[in-house]
């Protein structure tokens, strides 16, 4: 029995260089060419099909928005801040020495308290006290006497109705829808930075203001 002995034989790598160069074996060469250029047309494609593809799109817009970017959010706040300010600025004014919102005797740099004429305010002499007043140099004193003969002539022709515990900014409000509102306004207003102020009042400031009086004193008749 004949035994077939198979023997693997190595090609040297020179022979198989020439083998690929010999134009008889030119299909070996164009396989391997055609496999790298067909592994590099893949490899392009996939990177093309990478790059052109695009992310997928959520057709479900649920996006977020933080509550402090909310409208109503904002307008609270906007509401909250407003009434955080006007409440601070009552309670200022209340408990500060402007008097309109109560009314508060106050001292003299002697610590001796003025007195407040007050009891009945219908019943003074006016222009005497005033003259008294401004003779002695006690301005302040006959800018408050002045501001009370105009509450006496105001009530007198119904314009407000005096109470003795009303505040002068309860008479701004009754005079509010009149015609007489601005000129009341401004007498107000002096009388209050200098009485409850405890502003000094030179005798030129004095004439201003007086002059302001005389004004409203002639709307009034």
């Amino acid at each position: 029995m004949d035994t077939l002995t198979v023997e693997q034989r190595n090609i040297p790598p020179a022979v198989v260089k020439k083998m690929k160069e010999d134009g008889d074996f030119w299909y070996v060469n164009a396989d391997l060419k055609g496999s790298q250029k067909d592994a590099e047309a893949e490899r392009r494609n996939g990177k093309k099909g990478q790059k052109g593809k695009e992310p997928a799109i959520n057709e479900k817009d649920d996006t977020y928005i933080p509550i402090g970017q909310r409208s109503w959010f904002q307008a609270l706040l906007w509401i909250i801040i407003v009434g955080g300010f006007a409440t601070f600025l009552i309670i200022y004014l209340a408990g500060s020495n402007v008097g309109l919102f109560r009314k508060k005797n106050r001292l003299t740099a002697n610590g001796e308290e003025e007195q407040l004429i007050t009891e009945d305010i219908f019943a003074i002499n006016y222009q005497k006290e005033i003259d008294k007043a401004a003779a002695a140099g006690n301005y302040r004193m006959a800018i408050r006497l002045m501001f009370l003969r105009v509450l006496k002539n105001m009530s007198e022709k119904n314009i407000i109705r005096y109470k003795q515990d009303k505040t002068n900014l309860d008479y701004l409000l009754e005079v509010g829808p009149t015609h007489y509102y601005n000129n009341f306004f401004r007498v107000t207003r002096n009388y209050e930075y200098s009485w409850y102020g405890l502003f000094p009042v030179s005798e030129d400031a004095y004439k201003l203001i007086r002059s302001d009086f005389d004004r409203f004193d002639k709307e009034l008749r």
